[in-house]
């Protein structure tokens, strides 16, 4: 009977234990979340890192660049340039 008992009481510590550890990560978990939800949008987005490029295809297939002004006009240029040669390979 004593040998039971302390087997149980091992147990039951081991148990604590683990539900204190589970309480520790939820807690974690929650806090994540809290800070994460603060975004506008849905669950997988993510701010600009890099800086690279912001831009928004219309579907009329237009390029609106959200850029300082010299970097949005040679991007168009490269784009018009391109434009022109899709156009005349569809046409040869």
């Amino acid at each position: 009977l004593a040998q039971f008992m302390q087997v149980t009481m091992s147990n039951h510590k081991s148990t604590e234990s683990a539900i204190k550890n589970l309480e520790i990560q939820v807690g974690q978990l929650a806090k994540q979340l809290a800070e994460n939800s603060s975004s506008t949008f849905g669950a997988n987005t993510e701010k600009n890192p890099k800086e690279e490029y912001k831009a928004v295809m219309t579907r009329g297939r237009k390029v609106i660049l959200i850029e300082d002004e010299e970097r949005t006009i040679k991007n168009n240029q490269e784009l018009v340039v391109e434009e022109e040669e899709e156009k005349k390979e569809t046409e040869e």
